[in-house]
């Protein structure tokens, strides 16, 4: 029995963590290509809601990119208050959870799985910060981390919606917005992006002026991720939000059993358009 459950949690362990693709998850050969800023804004990466796992790579390889684009990344396990979300134009939320990653069995006999990853005031304080003029990128693309993000996606007019198993999407097409549009005389427009669905995204404030900026292909396997939205936009107050429901790193083992590799996609370039927007930096 004791073995056994070792083997579940291990499991878990990998399942949770996929995938894991290294500082190349993004695509590393920039040659050619133009970044945005020379000296450009701070962007804050949280690891304080058990999203911080050391086999995780993926929150490397965003921070690779963004610095590669010239924002200062810094990475955070600060409880999220007012007084430090006030001096951080944009944070990045990613993949929260209520408990260690891989653990999600064992959470459940323990009764731990509907746990929420932020305590009400943190909700309330990035809801404030948000409205005030903040920008953020929520992302809950892993099992487990839509119900745990659901109080803040909520707060901000947002709802993810979990499916029974992560879907794979070659071809994920791009909504009419500036994300797609990204910077017209360096050829940034992204049409199509792949990525791995956890679920799907659904604007529940009829005040939120939420836009699809991915939206899953109507002949997506099960009814699940049919025609919907697995990235959305979104204007709160003054400020700005991008939520997402699936990954868009590069994942050898998914490329090898694909054939589909994101950097002949524009996953690469749809995360700098996100990110460009967010900071206002005039797509």
């Amino acid at each position: 029995m004791f073995r056994t459950g070792l083997a579940l949690a291990a499991l878990g362990l990998g399942w949770t963590l996929w995938p894991a693709p290294g500082a190349g998850a993004y695509w590393t050969a920039y040659r050619g290509s133009h970044s945005r800023f020379h000296l450009g804004p701070r962007v804050a990466i949280d690891l304080g809601h058990f999203n911080d796992a050391p086999a995780d790579s993926r929150f490397l390889a965003l921070a690779d990119l963004l610095t590669w684009d010239g924002c200062r990344v810094t990475r955070s396990k600060q409880y999220l208050v007012p007084e430090y979300l006030k001096d951080i134009p944009a944070l990045v939320i990613g993949n929260p959870l209520p408990y260690p990653a891989g653990l999600g069995r064992m959470a459940q006999r323990l009764g731990l799985a509907r746990r929420l990853a932020f305590a009400p005031d943190e909700v309330q304080a990035v809801r404030d910060w948000v409205h005030a003029g903040g920008s953020l990128l929520l992302e809950a693309a892993v099992p487990g981390s839509e119900q745990a993000a659901a109080p803040l996606a909520a707060a901000l007019g947002l709802a993810f919606h979990e499916c029974a198993g992560p879907v794979f999407l070659p071809h994920a097409t791009t909504g009419e917005h500036p994300i797609a549009e990204g910077r017209p005389d360096y050829g940034e427009r992204v049409h199509t992006a792949a990525v791995l669905a956890n679920g799907w995204i659904e604007a529940v404030s009829p005040a939120a002026s939420a836009v699809p900026v991915l939206i899953a292909p109507s002949e997506a396997s099960g009814a699940c991720l049919s025609g919907k939205p697995v990235a959305m936009a979104l204007e709160f107050g003054r400020g700005r939000v991008v939520a997402l429901s699936a990954q868009l790193e590069r994942n050898p083992d998914l490329v090898r059993r694909t054939g589909v590799d994101p950097r002949r996609a524009g996953n690469r370039q749809f995360v700098l358009n996100a990110v460009h927007w967010l900071l206002r930096a005039g797509n």
